[in-house]
């Protein structure tokens, strides 16, 4: 999974679903999910640059298995840095080149 967001799930935003194996979980947003917004309780998994804010739901901590640097800015009961990012009312829109542009109170993001 790359450059994913998972927001306002009602449960968990990012899951390993009961499969132990080994995926790259890379560059995604989970923001508000009600449960976790990344839970992988198993597994080999390698993360990289993920971020998880919480700003009007408050959910479990993060759970993650398997690899993971410094990248990343779980929840832990406090939002990090990068989250100032993803603050506010989440939108989307086709660009004239027919991508996908995200943006949360206005602000255009790439995850």
């Amino acid at each position: 999974m790359r450059h994913d967001i998972a927001c306002n799930n009602g449960h968990h935003g990012f899951t390993y679903n009961s499969n132990p194996g080994t995926m790259t979980i890379s560059n995604n947003a989970g923001i508000d999910n009600t449960e976790r917004n990344f839970a992988f309780d198993a597994g080999t998994s390698v993360f990289r640059s993920n971020t998880s804010c919480r700003f009007a739901v408050s959910g479990s901590n993060d759970k993650i298995s398997g690899d993971a640097d410094s990248s990343n800015q779980f929840w832990t009961g406090t939002n990090g840095s990068r989250c100032s990012s993803y603050s506010g009312a989440l939108g989307w829109s086709f660009a004239s080149d027919g991508h996908l542009t995200v943006t949360f109170g206005g602000t255009v993001v790439n995850p």
